[in-house]
């Protein structure tokens, strides 16, 4: 039975394949594409059920109210900041400037009252002319090696394309501890 039917078979695909052998070829290949098509729409389905179950699941999580729980451990306190002092201030700012070599042309220092601040906020402005990675590493130095000092903006120009040096406004807020000032 089984030879008889590879026998007809054989017949049937040669007597196809003879007198239309491109017509046969494209046939067969687009029969190939559909069942390759078939099998990535039925694994994409799957995925797509898997992904909906999930988002489902997500909602319904989100939709439950969620109790906020007080960790046991110990609170972490706020930053110890340094007592008050202008000059040490001026000097530490003169300290990093010279390690970074980098000239500094004009100073501002403004304090801020605020009596409803539990820290004073000490402002700090400058002029500084030079060249991109000097700025930079003066401005790295001063927040690694003053942890109550922060960049609050920095804006630079350069006059001509030519021209090296930079000239930057740098604007700096130092925090300090508001019970000790007056």
């Amino acid at each position: 039975m089984i030879p008889t039917l590879f026998l007809f078979c054989r017949f049937h695909v040669l007597r196809l394949i003879r007198p239309h052998p491109f017509v046969t070829t494209v046939c067969a290949a687009s029969l190939l594409l559909l069942m390759v098509s078939l099998a990535l729409l039925t694994q994409e389905t799957q995925a797509t059920k898997l992904a909906n179950e999930q988002l489902e699941e997500l909602r319904h999580a989100a939709s439950r109210p969620v109790i906020a729980v007080q960790p046991a451990g110990p609170q972490l306190a706020a930053p110890a900041l340094p007592w008050f002092r202008s000059s040490d201030l001026v000097a530490q700012f003169s300290r990093v400037a010279e390690e970074s070599k980098l000239p500094l042309d004009e100073i501002g220092y403004l304090l801020e009252e605020g009596a409803t601040r539990p820290y004073l906020r000490y402002r700090i402005t400058m002029t500084v002319a030079a060249s991109y990675p000097a700025i930079r590493q003066f401005v790295a130095n001063v927040t690694s090696t003053m942890g109550h000092v922060d960049l609050d903006s920095i804006s630079c120009t350069r006059a001509d394309i030519v021209v090296a040096p930079l000239t930057c406004e740098l604007a700096f807020s130092a925090f300090f501890r508001a019970e000790a000032y007056g």
